[in-house]
Formats: C-alpha cells, structure tokens, sequence
C-alpha cells in the first residue's frame, strides 16, 4: 500500500540516523518518543561510535551511509554529521527512495542545497530541515501575526545574536572552524536557527552589505557576522551575530505600518499604533506627540517543540498528508542570506539576491584551498550542548 505521501507500507517509519557521535545521538533518543517511527539503524564514520550506538539501541550499525541504505532497513534518515556532508549524503539517500531529514543548515553554500530541493522532487521523497525553533509557541504565534498582516507593511527588521562559544568547544573537533570542516564559522553553526526565523518572520532582502571577521577566536572562520539589509518594498534591516559576546540579548524585532513586534530572549510582545504611522503623520495637527501605542495581550497556545516535533511531523506527513513545518525549500532562504553576507564581505559591495552560485562557490573553493583542512583538536569531545531540547 502506498499513502498519497508517497510512503509505501501501512507500518511504523523505520529510521536510520547517520552521524551519532554527537546531535544524531539526540535524535537516537527522542525517537522512541514519537508515535509511529521507529529507530532501525544507526551510522558513523567512526566504527567505536557506531557500534556503541547501535548496540545501546539494539539496531543494526553500519560505517558508510551506502552500506546503510543497501540494507534495505530504513524507510527514511536522519542526518547529524558535520554540514558539509549533509547534501551528498542526502542526495544518495534520496536517489535510492529514502525520505531525508537533515539537521541545519542543509549544507554550506545554497546551490548544494538547492540540488537537494531537486532530488527530493526528482525522486518523489519528502525532504526536510532541523529547524525544531519553528514549533516554538512564541514562534508559531510570531510567525502568525506577522503573516496576518497584523503589523502592516514592514519598514525595519533588527536581528541581533550572542552565540558565545569558547575557544575549548572550538578545539573539541578537527573539523570544526575550518573551512573545509565547516565551510563557514557562525552563521554557519551557531546562528541558523535564529536567521531561519529571521527570514520566517521579515523574509528575503533585495540585497545585503555584509562584514564578517575572527575577533577573539584562534579560528579560521568568522566569529561575527553582521549586514545592512534592504527589502523588495523598501524597507531596511540589520543583523548581528557573534560567539564572541555572552549573556541574553537575543533579538528579533520589526516596525511596520500598524505596529511593532519584539522577540526577546524567548519572549514575545506585541505594540499597535494607533493609528498607523503614515497616518497619523499625515493627519497629525500636533507637532510632538506620536500615534498612540497600545501593547496587544497575546494568547499564546502551548504545544510540543525540539527536535521530537520535526521528526513527529515528518512521520504524520508520510503516513497522513500533514503539511512539512520545516520543508526543504523553506531551509534555503537562510542559508543564502548567509552565503551572501559573506560573499559581500568578501566583495566589500553590496551584493543583490538571488546571489551568484558560481561566484560564491569560487569564493568558498579559494578560502578552502589556503585552509588548513583540519585544526589539531586539543580534547576530541563529540557531544550535543547540553542545553539543547531534544
């Protein structure tokens, strides 16, 4: 029997997670949670890692995703290995049948991640993105209001991120910070999930001046990102990101026409004016006082989030037709915001979107030809932030 998703079978979704030596284990162990899907094997490319796993879970292991997929035991996977890997590995996965569930980003530069979108569709799989930040309550009712046009026309978007990391987790792994490791520093690692609701909530920009540096970090990728922004319709927009700086200040927040919206540190809150802002200027016989401001109570519905709820729609979404939170399509806009605030870093101009895939896959080969391919990791460490909501 095969469902209008596309799954054949009326059983349970038989999971491989490729990639278990760090997040992936994360996924290992939510799964049992998650109705109707099924650990059914694990793979690593280090041979201690995989058995361990797959001896903790009692599934077969394999070294090599191809062995995996030969086996014939999976229906779909999971991938947790470091970026760059994400696309060729999901590419084979989806060229043999396999339903494919990446973590962020889905790779490190978009046109790579673009030849993902097209398996997925050539071979009629279903293609998604770890972006569990989405099943956030506070983030679905963010994105709900800005969608519903609560606050009008957009005038200004401001993302700021402190992702702070110390130089130990940077020497954790050889292939960390590198450009042939990771193919990008923070924007890369730390940031997607917030420039993925970044984008959610204010959308692409028409073009992007961006500056990216290593400040404080014995690293060869970018610790800070930032850009100017402007947007199709005019309005303008900055972003920020940076390990270097600690402590809260997470931030997004958006001007529009009707009112503003602020996402701080988890917390969401709604201000209209009253009138609008063009309105009120011109109508205005006052010469001081503004539009009135009014905070909007917001009801905000509990519901599940982490990674748990990704796969558990992957899973109602092969076995019922569900819609994809997190399709594969939606995981390119954030990455290309990101290729191309490096690409204008390295162009030091303003650079318009879509973005050349030829000029920034140049501009990515170079950096990795002079890179030193893998750091000397002072204490090999591949474990999953403890802070992380699975």
């Amino acid at each position: 029997m095969k469902n209008k998703s596309g799954h054949k079978g009326g059983g349970d979704i038989r999971f491989g997670v490729i990639g278990v030596g760090g997040m992936g284990s994360g996924h290992c162990a939510c799964m049992a949670g998650v109705k109707q899907a099924r650990l059914a094997a694990v793979c690593d490319i280090d041979p201690a890692t995989a058995e361990k796993v797959g001896r903790q879970y009692g599934v077969p292991w394999f070294n090599d995703h191809r062995q995996l997929i030969k086996a014939g035991l999976c229906d779909a996977v999971t991938i947790a290995t470091p970026h760059p890997f994400h696309a060729p590995i999901g590419i084979d996965c989806m060229n043999a049948g396999l339903h494919v569930l990446t973590e962020k980003p889905m790779s490190e530069r978009v046109s790579m991640a673009e030849k993902m979108v097209k398996a997925s569709r050539k071979n009629r799989v279903a293609l998604a993105v770890m972006f569990q930040r989405r099943f956030e309550p506070v983030v679905a009712k963010a994105i709900e209001i800005v969608r519903g046009g609560q606050i009008g026309r957009i005038y200004r978007t401001c993302m700021i991120s402190p992702e702070f990391r110390s130089q130990a987790y940077y020497d954790s792994g050889t292939w960390r910070a590198t450009w042939t490791g990771e193919g990008g520093g923070v924007m890369m690692n730390q940031a997607p999930h917030i420039m993925d609701i970044f984008v959610q909530l204010c959308g692409m920009p028409s073009a992007v001046y961006g500056n990216t540096e290593t400040r404080m970090h014995n690293i060869e990728v970018e610790d800070m990102a930032e850009a100017m922004l402007k947007y199709p319709d005019g309005g303008t927009g900055y972003l920020y990101c940076s390990t270097n700086e600690a402590g809260p200040g997470q931030m997004i927040e958006i001007f529009g026409e009707e009112g503003k919206l602020v996402f701080r540190n988890g917390e969401l809150k709604l201000y209209r004016f009253e009138p609008g802002i063009r309105r009120f200027i011109a109508i205005s016989r006052d010469m001081w006082q503004g539009p009135g401001l009014k905070e909007v109570p917001l009801e905000i519905p509990a519901q599940d989030s982490g990674h748990a709820s990704v796969i558990s729609n992957l899973v109602r979404h092969l076995l019922h037709g569900e819609k994809l939170i997190t399709p594969g399509e939606s995981g390119i806009a954030s990455l290309e915001l990101a290729n191309g605030i490096m690409l204008s870093s390295s162009e030091k101009r303003w650079v318009k979107f879509p973005i050349s895939r030829a000029r920034f896959d140049a501009l990515l080969a170079g950096l990795r030809r002079r890179s030193k391919s893998a750091r000397r990791a002072v204490r090999v460490r591949r474990v999953t932030d403890p802070r992380q909501k699975i």
